[in-house]
């Protein structure tokens, strides 16, 4: 903690972080990620143990940290909820966010995911991120325990880092939450167009039902509403046809692109 406390500012603050974390416990990727409600994800570092693939290179790279990141339940936490601290993938991540893992980030092939998100002067996250990968290895709870107990005296150092160094902080402007506020707005009602917001994030039946405070039937009665509008059958239908769209190459930000897609059909 002594040498993190002296990197405050400098350039190897985040490489004594990893240092400090690897004393204590074990993980196959750390990632530091600048995030914020206005501009693309800046990656500031990245440790990987040796053997393990980097999750963000090349293709991959460009599709998390400028378009797919908008689905990344950390990045929902904080955009949505303006929540701070201390979090595992399971205790934000919807009922249903393992299985689009599964199916559209399977380059990944995580094992257990967990993170922190600290609040900066001027609005914007930086998301501590680490990773399991490949094998069914989790966390174990002495590990969680102790990073949670950590949180308050790292976001004091982070806070004082960054406000040392303002130009980690210029990132690519970037529209992309348009886009997700978008998705839907004009063509689905406003309680069709909530519940595909939520099934855009991962969110079950029983999940919208509690998030919307409505009952069961109801949401099953909105999905089929909007699988009706949009000529579709499924949930993971409906995210497919929005990741596609967030990796075109031009976006526009200002219209509904689920009602573009369907006039088009």
């Amino acid at each position: 903690m002594i040498k993190l406390t002296k990197a405050v500012g400098q350039d190897d603050f985040y490489c004594n972080l990893n240092n400090l974390f690897q004393d204590c416990f074990d993980y196959d990727e750390l990632l530091v990620l600048h995030m914020s409600r206005q501009a693309s994800v800046k990656l500031l570092y990245r440790y990987g143990k040796d053997g393990v693939e980097n999750r963000l290179q090349g293709e991959d790279s460009w599709r998390y940290l400028t378009r797919l990141y908008v689905l990344d339940p950390f990045y929902r936490h904080y955009a949505d909820k303006n929540r701070f601290g201390f979090f595992t993938l399971d205790e934000i991540g919807p009922e249903e966010f393992e299985s689009i893992y599964n199916s559209y980030f399977n380059y990944l092939n995580l094992s257990d995911e967990i993170g922190y998100l600290f609040k900066l002067d001027d609005g914007t996250c930086l998301h501590v991120d680490l990773s399991h990968f490949g094998t069914e290895q989790t966390f174990a709870q002495e590990s969680l325990e102790f990073l949670n107990e950590m949180y308050d005296s790292l976001a004091e150092l982070i806070a004082e880092h960054h406000s040392k160094r303002a130009f980690d902080h210029v990132s690519t402007v970037s529209h992309v939450e348009k886009v997700v506020k978008n998705f839907g707005k004009e063509l689905l009602t406003n309680k069709e167009y909530q519940a595909c917001q939520l099934l855009l994030q991962g969110y079950s039946t029983k999940n919208i039902a509690e998030q919307m405070n409505i009952g069961y039937e109801t949401v099953k009665m909105h999905k089929k509403n909007i699988y009706s509008k949009t000529y579709m059958s499924s949930q993971s239908e409906l995210l497919a046809l929005f990741i596609d769209i967030l990796q075109q190459e031009q976006l526009n930000t200002e219209i509904d692109l689920l009602q573009h897609h369907v006039q088009k059909i």
